[in-house]
């Protein structure tokens, strides 16, 4: 579809402004793409009030869904690669509609969360992801064998998002609406949590009451100026935390205090 349209230049990347998905489905959003670090979002207008501020630009007469698609490319992390359904990565790789809920595969915390994930035998065992967003990381746990597989968030559009690509994915998951609240009083054996840094501190103790006592927590959304912030948060809420430092991002593998 060809049309003009304005391009918000923002300073964030793409899994951050992808936050902030609901308010720019509401304003219209076209598409985004990632340009050099940077996500630029495509609306039929200039837009005030927007959660995610940057440098306007009229783009007259573009194709902004091709451009859009020319910027989402397949990501792998470890045995894992993430694709978007129009193209064909093979047949082991985890198709994800781009664009509906935060979690392409393509943040350093999604890809570290990854890579923890394969790093932990899931075989027979529960995993809860809150926080799902698109669901990446349920359907990784799924596809690598969880008995069990439950995703919450509490963005409706997230929980759609989530289920429809479970489904296209072939694989079951579980998915509800609302935080560790709707599982009680089950327990999981790996809890994922890929949030903000503020988030993952305030439900931190929330996280360990749906954790198996052997069980394994993998957090992230951790900035490394923020990480002591959160290490102390799962410290106390009775963690013993591994920090995996990446460029800018940690991921926090945490396990009860013996």
């Amino acid at each position: 579809m060809t049309a003009q349209c304005w391009a918000l230049h923002t300073e964030a990347d793409l899994e951050q402004v992808n936050i902030h998905l609901a308010a720019l489905q509401t304003a219209g959003l076209l598409g985004m793409v990632e340009e050099g670090g940077h996500a630029v979002v495509y609306l039929p207008g200039r837009v005030e009030g927007l959660p995610v501020g940057g440098r306007w630009e009229a783009i007259p007469e573009r194709d902004w869904l091709a451009v859009w698609k020319a910027g989402v490319q397949p990501v792998t992390a470890g045995a894992v690669t993430v694709t978007p359904p129009w193209i064909d990565a093979g047949p082991d790789a985890i198709v994800i509609e781009p664009g509906q809920a935060f979690g392409t595969g393509h943040h350093e915390t999604t890809l570290g969360c990854l890579t923890a994930l394969q790093d932990l035998p899931l075989d027979g065992r529960g995993v809860l992801d809150v926080g799902t967003g698109s669901g990446v990381l349920a359907i990784c746990a799924a596809r690598r064998g969880a008995a069990r597989v439950v995703a919450v968030d509490v963005d409706p559009l997230a929980v759609s998002a989530a289920a429809a690509n479970a489904r296209a994915n072939q694989v079951n998951v579980d998915v509800r609406l609302g935080s560790t609240e709707v599982v009680l009083p089950e327990r999981f054996d790996v809890v994922l949590a890929n949030l903000d840094t503020s988030t993952l501190s305030q439900v931190a103790p929330a996280l360990v009451a749906v954790l198996a006592d052997s069980g394994t927590l993998v957090a992230s959304g951790v900035s490394l100026e923020r990480l002591a912030e959160a290490l102390d948060a799962l410290e106390a809420a009775g963690l013993e935390v591994e920090a995996r430092p990446g460029q800018e991002w940690a991921v926090l593998v945490a396990r009860p205090k013996s």
